[in-house]
């Protein structure tokens, strides 16, 4: 009965064409009233994979739903509302299914709606059931563009992911930003590439503070290629016009590509931080961890070298971070390294826990680094062998560590993972040999 009750918490309604180009419509939605499963289940998902115009399937649809009942679902994965040559045709269409579904379902309190690449009528679609749902919403997932042609104040939200950017593709933001109101939401996630997007949360039109009481997870993420890109000739990230944000409850900070002014990132880290992820260039990294982070159980450092201004920087932050940051338990990094190659005998990352870096092009000197970092306990390294270099060198390498060093290393270095490309086939028995240079290891591989 609990794995029934499981498998049968969500409706689906799926919306295909059988061989014969005939129209089909298939649901389980029968098969959970049958079962008296259909007060529990918690999850409708649209899936359209046809296209066909939506004034054919609006009430095959609407027959399909179930009538009126008291329970919370959430609707999610509505790729595409058409595909229309007349666009007024098709934006009465969207609004239509999108009344029928809400008249059918009054009670939902979690709404997600996704679409890589969303038809204008899709967004009609989502207007259509903020403006019927909004003020009642608990939780707001929206993977896709929003564009909302009217306002939409919602100030129930606990829950809120949105998706804003000037332009995706075909598709551009030039809609009227939403309301929300700051005070409920304990979860945030935000994507967009625009400077004016905190003006969405109303606050006091006197004051440049944004206050979110009880907010306690955020994630930020910026669009690396707008014209906010990290490198040479970048702004000023105060030209992003971020407010004064005070986040007393904050516990988990998730940044990604996103410039960050010196207040706000003093901001973020005098708020009881257990976890901060950081995805970007050195330069801001340092930037926040320049604050305490006693209170942090867990970093996450990406660094891309693309978004460098040059090493010797990356090197001066980068060292000043990890070798300065022993009460923290969990400290991983991963670096991106395509082109601007890393001289690792300058690295000095003395209490990183975990190593992950990619397009690796020199393994003899990564090996002498790991072995400079007392507290690693994984690695894991890519190596993108260059045209130019002999494969066979790292093998031979790998195989006389024994005879170039007289000891071995004192580390505590648990797990190691590594990956030639193109000599994986005879990289297994050198890889042995490291386990007489790490003696605390207990797995060594290959990065899958």
């Amino acid at each position: 009965m609990v794995a029934a009750r499981y498998i049968y918490n969500r409706a689906i309604i799926q919306c295909t064409h059988e061989s014969n180009a005939t129209l089909v419509v298939s649901t389980n939605i029968t098969l959970l009233e049958q079962n008296d499963f259909l007060d529990t289940a918690k999850h409708l998902a649209i899936n359209d994979e046809t296209n066909t115009p939506w004034d054919d399937l609006v009430y095959l649809i609407a027959d399909t739903l179930p009538s009126k009942f008291n329970t919370q679902m959430y609707i999610t994965a509505i790729e595409e509302i058409g595909d229309f040559d007349q666009v007024e045709i098709g934006y009465r269409i969207a609004k239509t299914i999108a009344e029928i579904v809400a008249d059918r379902l009054p009670n939902i309190k979690d709404l997600g709606i996704c679409s890589l690449s969303p038809h204008p009528n899709t967004l009609t679609f989502f207007n259509t059931f903020m403006k019927l749902y909004g003020r009642q919403l608990n939780s707001l997932d929206c993977a896709m563009p929003a564009n909302f042609s009217k306002p939409i104040y919602a100030d129930k939200l606990t829950s809120l992911s949105l998706f804003l950017l000037k332009g995706l593709g075909d598709t551009y933001f030039d809609g009227i930003q939403p309301n929300f109101m700051p005070q409920p939401l304990k979860i945030l996630s935000l994507v967009f590439d625009m400077p004016h997007s905190w003006d969405m949360f109303i606050h006091n039109n006197d004051s440049n503070t944004l206050v979110f009481e009880n907010l306690k997870s955020m994630q930020i993420l910026g669009d690396r290629f707008s014209e906010f890109d990290l490198q040479d000739g970048r702004k000023d990230p105060i030209d992003r016009v971020w407010p004064k944000l005070v986040i007393p409850q904050l516990e988990t900070l998730v940044l990604f590509e996103i410039p960050i002014p010196a207040d706000v990132a003093e901001s973020f880290m005098s708020a009881p931080l257990k976890g901060l992820t950081y995805r970007g260039c050195s330069d801001y990294a340092h930037m926040l961890c320049q604050h305490s982070t006693c209170n942090l159980n867990e970093l996450i450092l990406s660094f891309d070298m693309y978004s460098e201004l040059n090493t010797e920087t990356f090197y001066h932050n980068t060292s000043a971070i990890f070798r300065n940051i022993s009460k923290i338990p969990i400290v991983k990094c991963t670096v991106i390294d395509p082109d601007l190659e890393i001289d690792w005998s300058f690295v000095d990352w003395s209490y990183l826990t975990h190593l992950y870096v990619q397009d690796l092009a020199d393994l003899d000197k990564i090996i002498d680094a790991i072995s400079a970092m007392p507290y690693l306990v994984f690695a894991s390294l890519s190596v993108n062998i260059n045209y130019d270099t002999d494969p066979r060198s790292f093998v031979t390498m790998l195989k006389g560590l024994s005879r170039r060093y007289p000891k071995p290393v004192s580390s505590k270095l648990e797990t190691l993972l590594i990956s030639l490309y193109g000599i994986d086939s005879t990289l297994d028995s050198a890889l042995y040999e490291l386990k007489w240079y790490y003696p605390k290891l207990k797995h060594i591989g290959k990065v899958k």
